[in-house]
């Protein structure tokens, strides 16, 4: 049986992608073409922005399991019409019981409690990050909002091939760590266009939406989840859920070739170090004129090298930070702190001895504009590619603790070291790469945002500067092949076809040490230009993306 929301917005098959881009009346970017289709189905039912992102990110927790979710957590970047920039923290939170040698024992950190146990779970934010939003900037019905997630879950949505793939290899992680059962996650056998069918998670959904977040945080769902954590010790307890709740921050302002730039400030670092390389790329002397060339590319590895050891240093929950945001950013600081870049050898590292780490897939990034000018950026994660594998009420739990800390100077699975102020600690937010992003000028207005673990920050700023510097379109921006550096490992991630042999040779001589991937991140972007009455969105169509575009009738 297909899906009622299906028959209505034409989904009886999954179309992989409707195109790069098209232009209308909104925009919309996301990871899956049916989260799409739901975007736009509320925004010509006459929702805004707000209410689009909610209905899309709760559809995502469907369609898209290794990344969308309940059981996870997020930011928001929010630019209203009127030009109000705001943020929105629903990061997950360590319980009560954590402590800083939570993960240690005999000096060394346990193997995998922070990825694969259920003490690698924080206390999730999404549901309550969600109905702040709707609570705020929606105009819609919540109920209205969580139906087409809550129908999706009801009556399944066709697999892709890569989800078939991932899930059947996946089947037998999730029944040893889920010894009562994980729904559809255990069976195995699936195809591509199999009717994935999630009653647990439908029955949830229809609690949250008929209750709000008393429906996840309170009663049967949370009871569900306190009695899991049994098996961990308790390590969630129902004063952890009740006392969950999202903030909205100040969000961090900047501006770059004439556009204001909103971002997210701690606890993501990202936006933080996006500031950091947007001002480092435009000092005096700075040699990242030509796209592309060996002085570019060693002038991008040498901002990242000091970029990253201000994270790693400096960059924590709030409440922990010793040197505030607006001291980071200081621009006689970073004025100094940037002089010490060679112009023509590799600088050197601090001297940790870290491991190279698989990128993971572990966020989703979802991007819209609406008619009236409003944007939002949304990047939600459960860290890793479905997150812990401990599945409870439905959904998947987040396996965030191992965004902290663990051990100072100690990498975590994406090769990102930290020190005491991202420790863990009782109710403390996990420091985070995601990097929702808005930038606007006289009516050119752009949400941007990408998954990608460590390679996040690289990512938005690549993109961002290819648009408002290097007078790329936006699809081109996203499509550009990306470089990635972080200082530790000390190496230069080059996309296959970055950057020309020469080039390479000259990095090389320079000191450089080279590493290929097929792949840095894949970008979900969206941008509103009212001079041209244009709206244009752009996936990247490298992967599982897809963004849609429309004239309102």
């Amino acid at each position: 049986m297909v899906s009622p929301l299906l028959k209505a917005i034409g989904l009886t098959c999954l179309m992989m992608l409707h195109g790069p881009s098209m232009q209308g009346q909104g925009a919309v970017a996301a990871a899956h073409p049916i989260a799409v289709d739901v975007a736009k189905a509320i925004l010509m039912q006459g929702g805004n922005a707000f209410d689009a992102a909610v209905a899309t990110h709760f559809a995502l927790a469907v369609v898209l399991p290794r990344a969308g979710n309940l059981g996870g957590g997020g930011f928001a970047v929010v630019r209203l019409s009127d030009g109000q920039a705001l943020s929105l923290d629903y990061r997950e939170k360590a319980p009560l019981a954590a402590q800083a040698d939570s993960y240690i024992k005999d000096g060394s950190i346990i193997e995998g409690k922070s990825l694969h146990s259920l003490y690698a779970s924080g206390i999730p934010g999404s549901v309550a990050g969600m109905w702040a939003m709707h609570d705020s900037l929606g105009s819609m019905p919540w109920m209205d909002l969580l139906m087409p997630a809550i129908e999706l879950a009801e009556f399944g949505f066709p697999l892709t091939a890569i989800q078939a793939l991932e899930i059947n290899q996946l089947a037998n992680t999730f029944r040893e760590r889920n010894p009562q059962g994980a729904g559809p996650f255990t069976r195995g056998g699936w195809d591509e266009g199999s009717l994935f069918v999630q009653p647990d998670l439908a029955m949830t959904l229809r609690t949250i939406a008929s209750e709000g977040p008393d429906g996840f945080y309170q009663g049967a769902v949370a009871e569900a989840l306190v009695h899991r954590m049994r098996e961990a010790d308790q390590w969630f307890t129902t004063e952890d859920l009740l006392h969950y709740q999202p903030h909205w921050r100040q969000p961090l302002l900047t501006t770059y070739r004439g556009y204001d730039v909103v971002t997210m400030g701690p606890p993501s670092s990202g936006g933080v170090a996006l500031i950091q390389m947007l001002q480092a790329s435009e000092r005096d002397g700075n040699r990242m004129q030509r796209h592309g060339s060996a002085a570019y590319a060693h002038d991008f590895t040498e901002i990242c090298r000091l970029v990253y050891e201000d994270r790693a240093l400096y960059l924590g929950d709030p409440s922990s930070m010793k040197l505030s945001t607006e001291a980071l950013l200081d621009a006689g600081r970073l004025q100094d702190r940037f002089k010490a870049i060679p112009n023509f050898t590799s600088g050197k590292s601090m001297d940790l001895n870290l491991l190279i780490h698989k990128e993971s897939e572990e966020t989703t990034q979802l991007s819209i504009v609406d008619q009236q000018g409003h944007a939002i950026a949304i990047t939600t994660t459960l860290n890793s590619s479905y997150g812990s594998k401990h599945w409870v009420a439905g959904f998947i739990l987040n396996n965030e603790m191992d965004d902290f800390a663990l051990s100072p100077g100690k990498p975590n699975q994406f090769g990102l070291v930290g020190f005491g102020v991202n420790a863990v600690g009782p109710g403390k937010r996990m420091l985070s790469s995601m990097t929702p992003t808005i930038a606007s000028r006289s009516g050119h207005v752009m949400a941007l945002g990408t998954p990608g673990g460590s390679t996040i920050i690289t990512n938005v700023f690549q993109v961002l500067t290819n648009r408002l510097r290097y007078d790329m379109t936006l699809d081109e921006a996203v499509a550009k092949k990306k470089l990635h550096a972080q200082g530790w490992p000390d190496f230069l991630f080059v996309e296959a076809d970055a950057l020309s042999p020469f080039t390479k040779l000259c990095l090389r001589l320079r000191g450089h040490e080279l590493k290929t991937r097929s792949q840095i991140g894949r970008f979900e972007a969206v941008e509103m230009i009212q001079s041209e009455a244009r709206f244009h969105s752009s996936p990247d169509v490298s992967r599982q993306g897809d963004a849609s575009g429309w004239p309102v009738p």
